[in-house]
């Protein structure tokens, strides 16, 4: 018997892109699941668009924010594996049945992350992002892709939750890099070398505003309150990794100095 799947989504007049998630599920050739959404009180076309879909479990009321959400949809669900599906993502074809395939409790595979697509808000692909699953390599934030970049590429069987806890309330930008380093702690995450979603990075959604310095302030943050878990080998790498990208910068903004210097000298000449 198919084991069934909970898929959550925390929803704010998402009424522009919420039906294609919502097809997305529905499209998935695997019968066993149940689709929550938590809206947190749209005053757009969103409730008008959930009515549409019988088969949803769906609240729409004012909550403290997405993680809040989150936490409201994981508290009403009863599936045995859990993914979350932001109302601006969607599925590929056969993401469940490939999750569930690689899931297996017996051998200790209780959490598994795929590839994303990074898609503009015409559906075209920017790139691929392949995550990095140990928390050796989610710890160094500065790298391109240091973690599971989206809900959309991660299943988990419930205990996992049950088990680090859920998403942190009183954080807005980095629930989900909070809850994936608990999880790294804990868990090993196996790497599933397969697209499973899309998810949009454009303007007007959280992922694209958090690009800034403040977001890399909070990851760094990250990084000493989970660097006792790491052993002294992946310490001294990390150190070293940082220091020359460190470096990196510093002579990048050397270069920009002095061509600026030389273009104002050349403009007095």
């Amino acid at each position: 018997m198919e084991q069934k799947i909970s898929v959550i989504t925390p929803s704010f007049n998402s009424g522009k892109y919420i039906e294609q998630a919502i097809q997305s599920v529905i499209a998935q050739d695997y019968q066993n699941f149940e689709h929550i959404i938590i809206d947190g009180g749209s005053k757009d076309n969103t409730i008008k668009i959930l009515k549409k879909y019988p088969h949803l479990k769906w609240i729409s009321e004012p909550d403290n924010g997405q993680s809040h959400a989150m936490n409201k949809g994981f508290e009403m669900s009863t599936g045995e594996i859990i993914v979350y599906l932001n109302a601006d993502d969607f599925f590929e074809p056969d993401a469940f049945k490939i999750a569930v395939k690689h899931l297996a409790r017996d051998k200790g595979v209780c959490f598994v992350a795929g590839e994303v697509y990074v898609i503009d808000d015409f559906g075209n692909i920017k790139r691929t992002e392949n995550s990095k699953v140990s928390l050796y390599e989610m710890l160094q934030w500065w790298k391109p892709y240091p973690y599971p970049c989206n809900p959309v590429s991660y299943f988990y069987f419930r205990e996992v939750q049950d088990s680090v806890g859920g998403f942190d309330e009183k954080k807005c930008l980095n629930m989900d890099y909070d809850f994936l380093l608990k999880v790294a702690v804990k868990y090993s995450i196996k790497k599933i070398n397969t697209v499973l979603g899309n998810y949009r990075f454009v303007q007007g959604t959280k992922t694209y505003g958090t690009q800034s310095f403040e977001y890399i302030n909070i990851k760094n943050a990250f990084t000493k309150e989970f660097w006792r878990y790491l052993d002294r080998k992946e310490k001294m790498k990390i150190s070293f990794n940082y220091f020359f990208r460190k470096l990196d910068e510093l002579i990048y903004l050397s270069i920009r100095f002095i061509k600026k210097i030389v273009g104002i000298v050349h403009e007095k000449c």
